[in-house]
């Protein structure tokens, strides 16, 4: 717990830490596939059509950090892929941005943070998450249906999307000592899926340059220098000035759920950490 917190050496590395469930670890590979290249430049291209809160509806942003923070918890509860909880927060956030009435309660604001949760999970898992796993969380299988024809509705059925997923693979190809580098890839992560819970990051950054940030700030809490080299500017396409900004949120949030020490997000990868 204590490395997601304070400032440590690289070398200062729990010997026993407990490796990512396999459901949610990110697969490095050398190379992704011959069109690795392309689909990066495509993505990069493609994120910028997708942006959360274009129209400047209001959110409730302390609402919203709370059932992200929930979709993490129940995410991990179930053992989805990650893709799942990326794509559902892309949801949740590109739904609430068209549409046109504002969430006013907790409970509301769950019903549609569960039923993009399900959502992604038909567009991602092998074995899709069933309503039914879902009603024992305060909803009728009728309001998770209707809450899911209207999203989709609102959506115009648009699920390819580019996510922060998308570019975490290639990042941290880039930035692990070795495969079994898990101190880094945690880290990394932990940084990655806390930015979800951010309301203003998620709408001022692109997922690219919130995944760049993830790994400069992973890199600065462990040590790892240089903080920023220029395998990583060429990798990530961003200079070290360039992720200045989000960096520096991320670090600020960082800290103060890490004085607080009860959001779901923390708890995990403490847990991973150490």
């Amino acid at each position: 717990m204590k490395i997601l917190c304070f400032h440590r050496n690289s070398e200062i590395v729990n010997e026993n830490l407990r490796d990512h469930d396999t459901k949610n670890s990110i697969h490095i590979e050398d190379k992704l596939s011959d069109y690795d290249d392309d689909l990066y430049q495509f993505y990069h291209q493609e994120e910028c059509q997708i942006i959360p809160n274009s129209k400047g509806y209001k959110v409730d942003s302390e609402m919203r950090r709370n059932v992200v923070d929930w979709l993490i918890y129940l995410h991990y509860d179930l053992e989805l892929v990650s893709e799942t909880l990326y794509l559902s927060v892309n949801i949740l956030d590109r739904f609430l941005s068209k549409n046109n009435f504002e969430v006013s309660t907790m409970n509301e604001f769950k019903l549609i943070g569960i039923t993009s949760l399900l959502l992604a999970s038909k567009y991602e898992q092998r074995s899709e998450i069933g309503v039914s796993d879902l009603v024992e969380y305060s909803f009728t299988l009728d309001e998770i249906c209707e809450m899911e024809n209207l999203i989709l509705k609102e959506l115009g059925w648009i699920l390819t999307v580019p996510t922060c997923y998308m570019f975490l693979g290639i990042n941290l190809r880039t930035c692990l000592l070795s495969d079994k580098d898990k101190i880094m890839e945690n880290m990394v992560l932990f940084f990655s899926e806390l930015s979800l819970t951010h309301y203003q990051i998620v709408c001022d950054y692109k997922p690219s340059v919130i995944v760049a940030s993830a790994v400069y700030c992973a890199r600065n809490v462990i040590g790892r220098y240089p903080l920023w080299s220029n395998e990583l500017k060429l990798c990530c396409g961003y200079s070290e000035e360039n992720l200045s900004s989000c960096a520096k949120v991320m670090m600020d949030l960082r800290n103060e759920i890490c004085r607080d020490g009860s959001m779901h997000v923390f708890k995990k990868f403490s847990s991973l950490i150490g």
